[in-house]
């Protein structure tokens, strides 16, 4: 090949749908398997790879934690409790959020099972360790 595109390949990416284009490369990557890379990464003195991973790894959980807020804002606007108290209304509108939440996060994120993290990786996180080895990466 000569490394040029050919008008075929040209056209059938033009024609693909804008959301097909758009979800392929809007989903994030696990912050889980970044943080598990820089760590690895420190261990092998290969600082330049720590800071991308880490920044990576901090940047794609900030933005799931944004993700999960804002669609949990949006389902809660769209399925709003009823003023009766009943219990088969409540736990409709608990069920409807619910549904709501899982189609919002999977079509900003993907699938959530890729998203699933590990309570150390949580605990890690929620005690700000990556920013541990960030500076010590920097540092060296």
């Amino acid at each position: 090949m000569d490394g040029n595109l050919s008008p075929l390949v040209i056209l059938c990416v033009a024609l693909l749908p804008n959301d097909l284009l758009l979800s392929s490369a809007a989903f994030l990557e696990p912050f889980d398997l970044l943080y598990d890379t820089a760590v690895q990464a420190f261990y092998s003195s290969d600082y330049e790879s720590v800071v991308r991973y880490m920044e990576g790894a901090l940047s794609s959980h900030r933005e799931a934690r944004r993700t999960r807020v804002r669609c949990r804002l949006r389902c809660q606007d769209q399925h709003p409790f009823d003023e009766t108290f009943s219990d088969l209304r409540f736990f409709d509108g608990v069920l409807r959020r619910a549904a709501c939440m899982n189609a919002c996060i999977e079509a900003k994120l993907g699938i959530q099972s890729v998203h699933k993290v590990s309570d150390e990786v949580t605990q890690d996180f929620n005690r700000r360790i990556p920013y541990n080895y960030l500076q010590l990466a920097y540092q060296k």
